[in-house]
């Protein structure tokens, strides 16, 4: 049995299907050639017409046209419509957006394709963090853009939240915004996105106004399970690693040009492939429970 595919792998497949055609296909060649889709002229036209309605909102512009046979009615995109036109970015631009395509990925995906369409090299560093490709990721960023209340269930309760902001810290993404199901209404609450328990819905576009709150001022987002690392790396990354963690995560500088840094470990296997990744340019100095798994691991491959 095939495994079951997430909303978000099933669009993704309609996009680029819809991308390759030499014309417009209709529903039932959309249910026979993309995968992820329900059995069923019934669940697939819901299913589809759900889909194509996110991908409208999010930009994608899906065309309908009239074709020959029982159905009537074909779907495609235009190349031209959808792809970006020439953005103008200077080298120095081009060459950050690679770093930051090759420091930080979202799970199952990777930058290269994007880095090299834009034309930047990707640095020969290891991923510094992998960011976990969530299915209500997508319901909620839409539901942020369009500033519409999303609905779901989250411990047992039915939740109304206008969301102000996505945020992923250490390693978890949670939503924050206010909830108009406490009491009073419209208290501040977060909540944690892979705990939440039901597909996510929105209503209409404009429901309520944005917050003047920066995510990035989000300090009341506290991660749960996390520790800090300390690790030492050598000249030959410290630039790299330096750039992405930031400079309040230097806690020391050697003449050599290496650095020690802190950095918050949420998901620790992505921790240690990253540290394994460095090879011989990094140190982890602890905790020493990371250490002691860092040593299993080495260990394990000299075993194999």
């Amino acid at each position: 049995m095939a495994p079951r595919l997430s909303r978000l792998e099933r669009m993704t497949n309609l996009v680029l299907v819809l991308l390759e055609t030499s014309h417009p296909i209709s529903l039932r060649e959309i249910g026979s050639v993309v995968a992820g889709y329900p059995s069923g002229p019934g669940p697939l036209r819901q299913a589809f017409e759900r889909d194509k309605r996110t991908l409208r909102d999010g930009g994608i512009p899906i065309a309908v046209e009239r074709i020959d046979g029982e159905e009537q009615v074909g779907y495609t995109i235009v190349p031209e419509q959808y792809y970006l036109p020439d953005l103008g970015l200077t080298e120095d631009e081009t060459e950050a957006i690679g770093f930051a395509l090759a420091a930080v990925r979202l799970e199952g995906f990777s930058g290269s394709e994007v880095a090299e369409k834009l034309g930047a090299d990707r640095p020969d560093i290891p991923a510094l963090a992998v960011l976990p490709a969530l299915e209500a990721l997508g319901p909620l960023q839409e539901a942020l853009r369009r500033r519409s209340v999303a609905h779901f269930s989250y411990k047992g309760r039915e939740r109304a939240v206008e969301g102000d902001a996505l945020v992923f810290s250490k390693g978890a993404w949670y939503l924050h915004g206010a909830d108009r199901t406490t009491t009073p209404p419209g208290e501040t609450r977060t909540f944690r996105v892979d705990r939440i328990e039901s597909e996510i819905d929105f209503g209409e576009p404009g429901e309520y106004e944005p917050s003047s709150t920066s995510p990035a001022d989000r300090t009341d987002v506290v991660a749960e399970g996390v520790t800090e690392a300390t690790l030492e790396v050598d000249r030959r990354h410290a630039a790299s690693v330096t750039e992405f963690a930031g400079s309040t995560a230097v806690i020391g500088r050697a003449d050599d040009g290496s650095v020690t840094v802190k950095l918050p470990v949420g998901d620790v296997d992505a921790f240690i492939s990253f540290v394994l990744g460095l090879g011989e340019s990094a140190t982890l100095l602890g905790p020493p429970e990371l250490r002691s798994t860092l040593i299993e691991r080495l260990e394990s491959a000299a075993g194999r």
